[in-house]
């Protein structure tokens, strides 16, 4: 089986715990996470910069930062980011 390198940014998140939404109130400050392809190593971290308003149910804002691979350095991806039924999916 072969299997492609992507780049962090190429890569589809998870959060490394059960999370469907992250909204006003029901957020983390920081959360662990993963890839889609291996959910049970943690990759990286997500750290909330904000909400996309003030509604108790307007989504949190997050912005990822990736570690690819042991010894690389960690990569701040350049997107923002909201959770979506457990995914974290562009903010736009």
């Amino acid at each position: 089986m072969s299997h492609e390198l992507l780049s962090p940014s190429q890569q589809m998140y998870i959060p490394a715990i059960a999370i469907i939404n992250a909204t006003f109130k029901h957020s983390w400050a920081k959360l662990p996470v993963a890839t889609t392809i291996a959910p049970e190593r943690v990759c990286g971290e997500a750290r909330r910069i904000g909400y996309a308003g003030k509604s108790e149910t307007d989504l949190a804002i997050y912005r990822l930062k990736i570690k690819s691979y042991p010894g690389l350095p960690t990569v701040t991806l350049p997107n923002l980011y909201v959770i979506k039924d457990g995914l974290f999916v562009e903010y736009q």
